[in-house]
């Protein structure tokens, strides 16, 4: 019901591009970061609950659904009370826009952005598990797009330091604020091919009770076209940035890790798609997707901290010591 996994994915896709590489290009070209820890905090608290909220929603208005998909998995109708789950969608969305009334009260920005960001996505993940959802692409492109605003969110209240530091390394500034940009075209396109995949995956119970995907409308041979053109998308992504890691001197390490946990597992889950036959296949495909996501979130940070980085060599030193002996 938590979805735990997914709130830690969540969590990381905005704390490891901010304190790893905004925050340090932004103290070393002498500007003042506006977020402290704290305030950093509520606007993470801010976007994982209103991640939890839509997730509690879309298994609301999917209970039906997933009593024939996931029978087992099922929480709403089955374990909780469905009226249950509009309660605690009441809570856990007012507490993610209150914490949004702290952010604005905290921050004092001009365009009061925390009281619009967060209501404004709750509204849209509203529209997701309401109506979207069932449509052909557009919910899928919807939630993709929400996914790769979750990096984006932490530019918004670093706009004046960016812009002041931008002046004094302009070339260090650029690097860090596309690579957050980076964080969020990758999120979109792993997320894409998620929901194309997770479509393909729970046809039958969406033809069952009339929720029109594109697999239903089209069947399934029709719609692992797309889904599979999307892998293809995420593997020349991933390619063209092992390229450029190769390209501008990174790390050995970080090129063959990438080849191995980024771009082979979208490859091979694009492969397993065009050849796909039933359900266990999709499922196959969507754990591969599920490990780039996962992965993505460090391998696509260019720089670590020394002490990080020396910390993580001695460890791998001793941990192959100890399968010597």
């Amino acid at each position: 019901m938590l979805r735990l996994p997914n709130l830690l994915i969540v969590y990381l896709t905005q704390y490891v591009p901010y304190w790893f590489a905004l925050r340090p290009a932004l103290l070393k070209a002498g500007g003042i970061p506006l977020l402290t820890e704290h305030t950093f905090n509520l606007i993470a608290a801010a976007t994982v609950l209103t991640t939890l909220a839509g997730y509690i929603l879309n298994d609301y208005y999917d209970r039906n659904i997933d009593a024939m998909n996931r029978p087992r998995r099922a929480v709403w109708g089955r374990v909780l009370s469905p009226y249950f789950a509009l309660i605690l969608y009441t809570l856990v969305v007012g507490c993610a826009h209150w914490l949004a009334f702290l952010i604005d009260q905290e921050l004092h920005p001009r365009d009061h952005w925390p009281l619009w960001v967060f209501p404004g996505i709750s509204f849209l993940l509203f529209l997701y598990a309401w109506v979207l959802k069932c449509t052909a692409l557009m919910g899928n492109l919807l939630v993709s797009v929400l996914c790769a605003l979750v990096p984006v969110v932490m530019l918004l209240p670093e706009q004046r330091a960016i812009w002041l530091t931008s002046f004094v390394q302009p070339d260090a500034i650029q690097q860090a604020v596309a690579l957050v940009w980076l964080y969020a075209l990758f999120a979109f396109f792993s997320n894409l091919l998620r929901e194309q995949i997770k479509d393909l995956e729970d046809f039958q119970g969406d033809a069952a009770c009339g929720c029109y995907t594109l697999a239903v409308l089209k069947g399934p041979s029709f719609a692992k076209k797309p889904a599979g053109m999307t892998g293809l998308l995420l593997s020349l992504f991933v390619g063209l940035l092992l390229i450029f890691w190769q390209q501008t001197g990174a790390p050995e390490w970080q090129v063959g890790t990438g080849a191995l946990l980024l771009f082979l597992p979208a490859l091979f889950a694009t492969f397993i798609l065009y050849r796909a036959k039933g359900k266990p296949d999709f499922a196959r495909a969507s754990i591969l997707v599920k490990i780039v996501m996962f992965a993505g979130v460090f391998l696509l940070l260019r720089n670590w901290p020394e002490d990080i980085v020396g910390a993580a060599q001695h460890y791998l030193e001793l941990w192959t010591l100890d399968v010597g002996h």
